[in-house]
């Protein structure tokens, strides 16, 4: 993992963006507060160069409103992934549009607006190509959430059934 684009699997909105993306993510999964971090500067730097010179993509949007929740940068961060829901809506676009609003709900997550985070994953949790159980349960974008009650409930009811 030394520099380059991942496979595109770094956040919901599934496009390549610099390997060093997650570092941030584990850095702040491990409690660290990577806004500091000079290298962590640079990889949000490289990502939003990816963003100006692809103005109207949504999804790297995303990606950069991702990465600037878990650097801390709270408004910054909500009103780009406000942003790219609103380019490319569910309504639009089935596919990559519930993405979009998965890294809505992790933003959302991640900075604190934990209310805002429960709205999006109850819309989520009942659409096609939204969210489910396993990636609920297992995945680090929810860790902000995972000791309110409300994530407990939404788990169990969405919980495989014997």
């Amino acid at each position: 993992m030394k520099g380059g684009q991942d496979d595109g699997n770094f956040s919901y909105s599934v496009v390549p963006v610099p390997i060093d993306c997650y570092y941030i993510l584990l850095a702040r999964s491990q409690g660290e507060q990577p806004s500091a971090r000079a290298n962590f500067v640079e990889t949000r730097e490289k990502l939003n160069q990816k963003v100006r010179t692809s103005l109207g993509n949504a999804k790297l949007l995303s990606n950069l409103a991702v990465v600037d929740a878990l650097l801390g940068k709270k408004d910054d961060a909500i009103a780009e992934a406000r942003r790219a829901a609103e380019m490319l809506p569910v309504s639009k676009d089935a596919v990559d549009g519930p993405g979009l609003l998965m890294n809505l709900a992790a933003v959302y997550a991640w900075t604190g607006e934990s209310d805002h985070a429960f709205e999006q994953l109850e819309t989520l949790v009942k659409i096609p190509n939204g969210l489910y159980y396993g990636n609920l349960k297992l995945d680090p974008y929810w860790e902000p959430l995972r000791n309110d009650p409300r994530f407990a409930k939404l788990t169990a009811e969405l919980a495989p059934k014997d």
